[in-house]
């Protein structure tokens, strides 16, 4: 990445801490294409995530690869014991 990639890629990491409230999403920037890679919890969190990308990235295409990963409710109340 050159020097104005990693840039950007840092502001639009700040971005999306700051608006989508999103810390382990990954951002790549290659030529005028920003790459979103990582997990979130939920399809709106992904979609707040690539709105937070879009305001930041400067016009350029957006490629949101974020997986949605569904975190299961425990089934029954644990025991300590």
């Amino acid at each position: 990445m050159t020097g104005m990639s990693e840039y950007l890629a840092a502001h639009i990491q700040e971005r999306l801490a700051a608006d989508a409230y999103e810390l382990g999403i990954r951002v790549d920037v290659r030529g005028d294409v920003v790459h979103l890679r990582g997990e979130v919890m939920s399809e709106q969190r992904r979609r707040e995530a690539e709105e937070a990308a879009r305001a930041a990235a400067e016009g350029r295409e957006i490629c949101n690869e974020l997986h949605v990963v569904a975190v299961a409710e425990p089934e029954a109340e644990e025991r300590l014991s």
